[in-house]
């Protein structure tokens, strides 16, 4: 409702269309900058597992357990006696790997690995796991795409607090053109909208 002095009074259903604005408008690209990230992760993970590991200190560790894995399996296909020996090395060395991965794990709040881990598919889908949700912070602070969504998060939360403030009242082309400048800041092209009109259809 707009006042005698030309500035506006949202109402709660004014507000919920305006959240709702701002809401699908940042969606959509915060959706495609992930996207971007998801590919980079994606093209770059293979290297970045074994460089994770090793800085970590179980490259050999995992070698070692790859190393066994492959022996039970090749020894499984022949059915030889030392089935049970290599079984006893595999469940070893996956016991030492999931201990010092486990204190990693604590120290920099990852998920836990269990003693049922054996395979080394699982070892292998947990650290690709771990290292992936790294990598992808990692590129949300050191690449364009990852600052801008850092950007999108931050002014979104600004412009969200600002709409929700109470008594709000403003002018219309203030209105849109702060709408406008918040947006276009993080790279989104918004177009004014007639407040008066979009009012009559959330009344």
């Amino acid at each position: 409702m707009t006042k005698k002095d030309d500035t506006i009074n949202l109402s709660d259903k004014k507000v919920k269309f305006w959240t709702d604005e701002i809401n699908e408008e940042t969606a959509e690209k915060k959706r495609d900058l992930e996207r971007e990230l998801e590919k980079k992760v994606d093209e770059d993970i293979g290297n970045k597992v074994l460089s994770f590991m090793k800085e970590l200190k179980l490259d050999k560790l995992y070698k070692d357990h790859e190393t066994n894995c492959k022996s039970l399996d090749d020894f499984l296909n022949q059915k030889d006696l030392k089935e049970q020996r290599l079984k006893d090395k595999k469940v070893e060395s996956a016991k030492t790997f999931i201990d010092v991965y486990n204190r990693q794990a604590k120290i920099h709040g990852w998920s836990k690995m269990y003693d049922h881990d054996q395979d080394i598919e699982d070892l292998d889908r947990h650290i690709k796991d771990v290292c992936r949700t790294e990598y992808f912070n990692e590129l949300k602070k050191s690449t364009p795409e990852g600052k801008l969504l850092q950007k999108i998060d931050g002014k979104r939360k600004a412009m969200l607090r600002a709409l929700n403030q109470p008594k709000l009242r403003f002018k219309e082309v203030d209105f849109n053109a702060a709408m406008s400048n918040g947006f276009n800041s993080i790279g989104i092209e918004y177009k004014p909208i007639d407040i008066k009109n979009a009012n009559e259809t959330v009344n």
